[in-house]
Formats: C-alpha cells, sequence, structure tokens
C-alpha cells in the first residue's frame, strides 16, 4: 500500500514536472521586432552554402520558385502582432514590400516556433514516398540580431518497408538592418 502511494506521488509529480516548460517572455518577444537581412550573416553569391531566410519561408521540394529572382539582397520585416502571431513582410532591393504574411507560431522555452506549414510529401509517404519536415525556431541573440535553429527530417520508404531517414540542425544568424 505504502508504495502505491510512493508510486502515485512519482507519477503525478513526473507529469506536473512535464507540464510546466519554460516559455520565452513577452520582453524577448518584442526583441525579435524589426527589419533584417534576408541573406545569412557570412554567406555570399558565390559561396551560397547557408539558408537565406526568403528560401526557407517559401520551400518548395519539386519546383524552385525563387530562380532568378535577387533574394540576396533582399530583407525581411518582423512583427509581433500579439502573443500567438506574427508578420513578416518581405522587402525587395527599393525597399518594396512585395509580400506580407502572417504566421503563427508556439512559445517554447528561449525560442519561438514557426508554423509555417513545412511538413511536405513526396509522393506518398511510405508506401512509394518520403515524408519531409522542417521546424524553424527563432530568438533574437544579445546583439540584437536574428538567430534561427532549423530542424530538418526527412524519412520514406516503400511498400512500409523504411528504406531511411535524415535529421539535420543548424543554425543561421541574421543581421538586423533598423
Amino acid at each position: 500500500m505504502n508504495s502505491r502511494k510512493i508510486l502515485l506521488g512519482l507519477i503525478t509529480l513526473s507529469t506536473l514536472y512535464s507540464c510546466s516548460t519554460r516559455k520565452i517572455s513577452e520582453s524577448e518577444l518584442l526583441k525579435i521586432n524589426g527589419i533584417y537581412e534576408a541573406n545569412n550573416i557570412g554567406n555570399t553569391i558565390e559561396n551560397a552554402h547557408h539558408y537565406n531566410f526568403i528560401s526557407l519561408l517559401h520551400r518548395r521540394l519539386f519546383k524552385d520558385t525563387l530562380v532568378g529572382k535577387p533574394i540576396f539582397n533582399y530583407r525581411f520585416k518582423i512583427i509581433m502582432l500579439d502573443s500567438k502571431h506574427l508578420e513578416i513582410s518581405i522587402i525587395n532591393e527599393v525597399n518594396k514590400v512585395i509580400s506580407k504574411r502572417k504566421y503563427g507560431f508556439r512559445r517554447r522555452e528561449d525560442f519561438i516556433i514557426l508554423k509555417n506549414k513545412n511538413t511536405h510529401f513526396l509522393l506518398i509517404p511510405y508506401l512509394a514516398g518520403a515524408l519531409d519536415l522542417t521546424k524553424l525556431k527563432i530568438k533574437s541573440n544579445k546583439d540584437g540580431n536574428l538567430n534561427i535553429k532549423i530542424s530538418e527530417h526527412r524519412s520514406g520508404g516503400a511498400f512500409m518497408i523504411p528504406m531511411g531517414w535524415s535529421d539535420t540542425k543548424s543554425t543561421e544568424n541574421y543581421k538586423r538592418v533598423e
């Protein structure tokens, strides 16, 4: 009887502890507001092996929709609308807003996780195709620049037999302009 009470207490305590995650504060959310360069810090046109923020938002698996556009010269503006939504505007090289979109987000620990519909299917996942998932975690660092953690997962198979998967994580920094 005594061991049951201890076990029940431990289960209750672990459940309550797992539900109480630390969330990013409102003041940290407001630090994200600003205009940033879309090109990653240290990334050049000749050496483009880092992610451009525009290509992260407009990701397509079969067809690249950004071919021929000078996205290395673009900037983006983030405005926090409320505690669950933000607006990202894309600004071209002549300071004209070319697209404006509202995104939802979740607050977790020190980051906000952008809900930008980045789950894509290649054919029929696990039957004859793959599942591709990308998560963007956004935070403002001490210098005022934007720090984005990118988590990518791709897995697939054929005829319900798993053929492989890959998980990659990277961190990108974007310079604040204003």
